[in-house]
């Protein structure tokens, strides 16, 4: 039998069935959009009389009868009886049912026949982690770190009035230690991530303030923040909580700041996090933060057993094996792998990287590289060692002191007439600025290379060590003083050392190169007649206010023709008008100037801006005679394939897709069942006369370009570079395309 190709997508035994609610008419005094209003009711209804509540943008619906009076509310809402709804007409209202009964029924499951499994508050987690030996609870050594499992869920009813239970499971860390007990041990949580564990809606934000204020002093919405919390009857959370305890305010993800209790709020911890609190809990609990899609079919199905039958819905279950891609509207697909090419003209397959130090660079960097080097004080050494290690392999070819059979000379001409070098005081960045300043000052320098305290090598525009470079416009490549120690031990070793600092060889060069203008490989065979491929990606000015941010530039084989950033927008001016201007200008000029003609089919990928946009695109394009498509590529999504063969589940490999004429999800990245499954990304065409098979391919091809590392970033270099340099925004020169890649 052959493999077949799934999503996380189970489908309800039986049809849905229509059931009776109560209805309700809504009276509000305030005038404002219709639809936010009526959604904040049917949340504040739901809150108060912990009932299934649900709105349709009209009316209100329950799935009981509702206490219609709450405290301090600025609506009235008006019994109109009971009615049995049809179910395609709607769905929504369906779709939030069949979660709300699914949600009671895991709040009520019990483990070991005592144990709560599920915590279901704004999000359905457990801290009952399935393993081969059954089910378990992992802590960290001082037991104030708990893993859990998170349980994201969205039920669709399609036109064969099925029910389709989408299911995501991810992995989180929990403290048992709220932001009051750190208060207490003296530490300072301003700017650190914090979630209210009293809500039952999603309320994530960072903690601004530690206000004067206390819990019983007035304000703008309460009497106080305690007396809140007694009206919505939830005294038993407060009246043990001291009245001088002083409160706390929090920056939602919303864009407003709100009043908390201390004792309300947890921090949320990241993996990173985990592993410099705990690096041996973090390692113990890898293997189950790291699941192959068949751990996690397995998790989904005892979800399903764990659901069984709902019983308010007419006895609705859920099959446990995931539905067929037919059924939800796709069709299944593999775009074929593309061949690179580098230099010599030689094709590699994808996989095959690492021989582009046999043959060359498609293009290497076009005139002789000057380096600046910075390193801590008394590791003069170590940064010797870093620079013979690159000279050697780059320049002549050899590893080790010895020619290299896998290695040719020149692929990168470094001048070493004299070594530009500065020292600081590791751990002072207040020395490693000063010791930068005297290296700015040297004329001709292409590239920075500093030896940094460990942990500090990462990209990113708040890595202090990078940003300094980053505001001078010039290219870096940190390296961490573990990576230098590497290299000094190898070189004492002489050919007898082992391989191990090939793989930081080979990316810091690729570093060298891209941040110098160069291109180590490119497609082959580019499908679709394109001209060239435009990324965008978006900044945010102010809440719900979004603009073009900055775009970079390929020809349709994988070759950057530029990077650009537009200047900010003036306050009150049309902001994408005028700055979609500004960016489709200068693509066209970096077009014109490499090719000495105007594009004539342009491709554009983004992730977000709003449709309003499209006026725009169509007339900008229209006047200039230039074909264009518009691609939505996006990377943070909910669902994953499975391949699925009698039972046994696997990673998909690479290309395989399921799609439909406008979207679909692409596995970019070849995942081994140990270490993971592999995250799809979501492709939707917005316009365009392009196939989505085209789309795919052009998508997939894109993504092995990545110009700094042999490791593949998932996205392609469109969207991918874009988000990269929209990160780096501040420190982007505005007004002015570049093709050295400094932000890799």
């Amino acid at each position: 039998m052959e493999k077949d190709l799934k999503m996380e997508v189970f489908a309800s035994v039986d049809t849905v069935k229509p059931v009776e609610f109560h209805v309700y008419e809504l009276h509000v005094q305030k005038i404002g959009n219709t639809y936010s209003i009526i959604r904040g009711v049917a949340w504040k209804l739901r809150n108060w009389n912990q009932a299934g509540v649900f709105e349709d943008g009209n009316k209100i619906y329950a799935t009981e009868k509702l206490q219609e009076k709450i405290p301090n509310a600025d609506f009235t809402v008006e019994y109109e009886g009971s009615r049995e709804l049809p179910v395609l007409e709607n769905r929504r209202i369906y779709q939030e049912l069949i979660k709300y009964w699914i949600t009671q029924k895991l709040s009520q499951i019990l483990i070991f026949g005592k144990y709560r499994k599920y915590s279901c508050k704004s999000n359905v987690t457990s801290k009952w982690i399935m393993t081969n030996q059954g089910f378990e609870t992992f802590s960290s050594g001082n037991r104030e770190i708990s893993l859990e499992r998170k349980y994201n869920f969205w039920v669709t009813i399609m036109n064969d009035e099925k029910a389709y239970l989408r299911i995501d499971t991810s992995s989180l860390f929990s403290s048992n230690q709220t932001v009051a007990d750190y208060l207490e041990k003296g530490l300072n949580l301003i700017g650190q991530e914090v979630k209210n564990d009293w809500a039952k809606n999603n309320q994530t934000g960072i903690l601004t303030e530690i206000c004067d204020l206390t819990v019983t002093d007035k304000l703008d919405f309460a009497d106080s923040l305690k007396a809140y919390y007694i009206q919505r009857n939830e005294a038993y959370r407060v009246e043990n909580i001291s009245d001088d305890t002083r409160i706390v305010k929090v920056a939602l993800q919303t864009g407003i700041e709100l009043p908390y209790y201390p004792q309300a709020l947890k921090p949320v911890l990241t993996r990173e996090t985990v592993s410099r609190m705990d690096a041996a809990f973090s390692m113990r609990t890898e293997s189950l933060v790291k699941r192959n899609m068949k751990t996690r079919v397995l998790l989904d199905q005892d979800f399903i057993q764990d659901i069984g039958t709902i019983e308010p819905l007419d006895g609705m279950k859920f099959e446990t094996d995931p539905c067929t891609v037919e059924k939800i509207g796709y069709k299944k697909g593999k775009v074929k792998e593309p061949l690179l090419v580098c230099g010599k003209d030689k094709a590699l397959k994808c996989g095959e990287e690492f021989k582009v130090f046999n043959y060359g660079f498609y293009r290497k960097t076009e005139k002789e590289i000057k380096i600046g080097y910075l390193y801590p004080r008394n590791s003069y050494d170590l940064m010797k060692a870093v620079v013979n290690g690159i000279y050697t392999f780059a320049k002549l070819g050899k590893y080790h002191g010895e020619k290299d059979l896998y290695t040719m000379a020149g692929l990168l001409d470094l001048d070493v007439k004299a070594m530009v070098r500065e020292e600081y005081e590791l751990g002072d960045i207040t020395d490693y600025k000063r010791a930068a300043n005297k290296l700015q000052k040297i004329e001709g320098i292409d590239l920075v290379i500093a030896l940094v305290p460990d942990g500090m090598e990462e990209d990113g525009p708040y890595n202090p060590f990078k940003t300094i470079w980053a505001k001078a416009n010039i290219p870096s490549q940190m390296i961490s003083m573990k990576t230098a120690k590497l290299f000094a031990e190898e070189a004492k070793e002489g050919n007898k050392a082992k391989n191990n600092s090939r793989y930081y060889l080979h990316n810091i060069i690729l570093g060298i190169l891209g941040k110098t203008g160069g291109i180590p490989w490119v497609v082959k065979d580019m499908p679709g007649n394109v001209d060239c491929f435009v990324g965008l990606d978006v900044a945010t000015i102010a809440k719900g206010i979004h603009y073009p941010a900055c775009s970079v530039v390929f020809d349709k084989y994988g070759r950057l023709l530029g990077f650009y950033k537009p200047a900010a927008p003036q306050q009150g001016e049309k902001i994408t008008t005028r700055i979609l201007q500004d960016i489709f200008d200068q693509v066209i000029f970096a077009y014109e100037d490499r090719f000495g003609e105007m594009p004539k089919n342009i491709v554009i990928h983004r992730d977000g801006f709003s449709n309003e946009d499209d006026e725009w695109y169509k007339n900008y394009f229209a006047a200039k005679g230039i074909m264009y498509n518009i691609i939505e590529v996006r990377k943070n999504i909910s669902s994953k394939l499975i391949f699925w063969q009698n039972g046994q589940i696997e990673n998909p490999p690479m290309g395989y897709c399921v799609y439909n004429a406008d979207k679909g999800y692409l596995v970019t990245t070849n995942m081994k069942n140990k270490k993971g499954s592999p995250n799809p990304i979501l492709i939707e065409k917005k316009c365009g006369n392009l196939s989505m098979a085209d789309i795919l391919t052009q998508v997939l091809y894109l993504s092995q370009l990545h110009v700094g590392s042999t490791q593949k970033m998932r996205l392609p270099i469109t969207t991918g570079y874009a988000d990269k340099i929209c990160k780096n925004r501040e420190f982007v020169p505005e007004g002015k395309m570049d093709d050295r890649l400094f932000f890799l």
